[in-house]
């Protein structure tokens, strides 16, 4: 065999090995791109459903809160109540700060605006408000509204296909419906 075809020879096994190389460097790293992004969109998930979860929690205080005021409740039931809503309140605030790290642009302005809709139900609650029923089971169905668009949004960012369930109005309150 002479210098030429060793040569050949050589070049040849160098390139397979060139070849070799960039092929295995490109598919590890889109595996490890793959393992990242599923390990986030674990992390997204989690957060999203805490936040979630808080939200809800701060939501169902706040109404029964609010609901004894039309049927005569017991003030004093109302107090731990409040502190139970002020300790929701500090829940959602921690697990929104993850949906800010988290979540992408659409996502966070839609629970920046569930985040709204919610105070609006929470003032009256505290008595910071004075508002009519009518005027809770609006501010509460406008708060379905944003809690129905958060929901989306969080599907959307997390590659969820598909339309999500959504909530129409808020029920009447439990007392109102024993009646």
């Amino acid at each position: 065999m002479g210098f030429a075809e060793q040569l050949v020879t050589v070049g040849a096994v160098m390139a397979g090995a060139a070849g070799s190389y960039f092929t295995t460097r490109l598919t590890e790293r889109d595996r490890f791109e793959r393992e990242l992004r599923v390990r986030w969109d674990a992390h997204r998930l989690d957060s999203y459903v805490a936040y979630v979860a808080a939200v809800k929690h701060v939501y169902r205080c706040a109404q029964q809160v609010f609901t004894p005021q039309w049927d005569d409740g017991d003030p004093a039931a109302r107090d731990p109540l409040l502190v139970e809503m002020r300790s929701a309140e500090g829940d959602r605030s921690h697990a929104f700060e993850q949906v800010m790290l988290l979540g992408d642009t659409a996502t966070v302005q839609a629970a920046h605006e569930l985040n709204n809709r919610l105070w609006q139900l929470e003032r009256p609650a505290r008595g910071a408000e004075e508002i009519t029923q009518d005027m809770w089971q609006e501010r509460a169905n406008e708060w379905l509204v944003a809690l129905n668009n958060f929901h989306e949004h969080a599907r959307q960012n997390l590659g969820i296909a598909g339309e999500s369930a959504r909530r129409d109005v808020v029920p009447q309150a439990r007392a109102d419906s024993e009646q």
